[in-house]
């Protein structure tokens, strides 16, 4: 997770998750099944990319507030839902901040 060009957290994309775990990661799906907001927009059906999106912003948040259960689950929901995905980058925009992805070609 890079914030502002500075990398903050890194995670192991190898860490093999429990049942218990992979358990979350679904329900974390379920909940967000039910529509999530992004920059104060609600977003009734989110597709993928949305629901990344605001994994990444809850991952600011869990490093911000140094919770690390919260920055383990919002990685692995990252890492299991986006294979393909290398690296997190959010940078500060005026009132907003943008997510980006660095993901394999």
């Amino acid at each position: 997770m890079f914030i502002n060009t500075e990398m903050v957290y890194e995670y192991d994309k190898k860490t093999v998750l429990e049942d218990l775990q992979l358990a979350f990661l679904d329900r974390m799906d379920t909940d967000m099944d039910k529509g999530i907001k992004i920059r104060g927009e609600l977003l009734k059906q989110p597709d993928g990319n949305q629901r990344a999106i605001f994994v990444a912003m809850n991952l600011i948040r869990a490093l911000q507030q140094d919770n690390e259960a919260a920055k383990t689950a919002s990685c692995a929901y990252l890492v299991s839902r986006h294979p393909d995905l290398l690296e997190v980058h959010a940078n500060d925009q005026a009132s907003a901040v943008d997510i980006e992805f660095v993901r394999l070609n």
